[in-house]
């Protein structure tokens, strides 16, 4: 099925088969929110996680999407190049990783008149020093979203002042999911 024939979804989550994503899409569903995932292929070497994440997705019946982006020489210890390259941020940092992921989700956002983008940022991000994940990013981004295209299209993180220990606790006593079926590409 293509993007387009699909009931007109009304949040669009960047899904990783992260623990954060997951969780995501489980809220999504219990506010009754018709969610449509996109999966972003950026060339990292955890690509497992792609595995993951389209399993769980045809297990739960969710539609998606895969987008790659092709030719991102951007080193990074999530992609080419080596943890820590960058300074004063997470060793792990990719240069504008979000900024492009969401770009991208704002694009199929406007298209499909989707109101809201959802991504994962949690507190760990904030203290793990990824400026993308700041409560201050989202809020510029937001500011961009206002004027970018033909219609309105928000960025929420709603999970960012959750710590990982508590998205792991939600999901295993509020949604009874095995963390053992979802993959950080991060070692988590």
């Amino acid at each position: 099925m293509k993007y387009q024939d699909l009931v007109r979804p009304d949040v669009i989550i960047l899904f990783s088969g992260g623990a954060d994503s997951v969780l995501m899409l489980e809220l999504a569903k219990s506010l009754n929110k018709k969610p449509y995932c996109l999966l972003i292929d950026y060339g990292q070497k955890h690509i497992q996680e792609l595995s993951v994440a389209k399993e769980y997705l045809r297990k739960n019946n969710i539609e998606f999407d895969i987008v790659q982006i092709k030719n991102l020489h951007i080193g990074s210890g999530l992609t080419s190049g080596k943890p820590g390259m960058y300074e004063n941020v997470h060793p792990m940092h990719v240069p504008s990783r979000n900024l492009m992921f969401v770009s991208i989700a704002a694009s199929y956002a406007e298209a499909g008149k989707i109101p809201e983008i959802w991504y994962g940022a949690d507190e760990s991000d904030f203290y793990n020093e990824f400026p993308d994940c700041k409560q201050e990013w989202v809020g510029r981004v937001n500011k961009v979203l206002e004027v970018n295209g033909s219609r309105q299209v928000r960025l929420v993180a709603p999970l960012c002042g959750l710590s990982k220990e508590m998205v792991l606790d939600i999901l295993t006593t509020v949604y009874n999911i095995n963390p053992t079926i979802m993959f950080s590409g991060y070692g988590e």
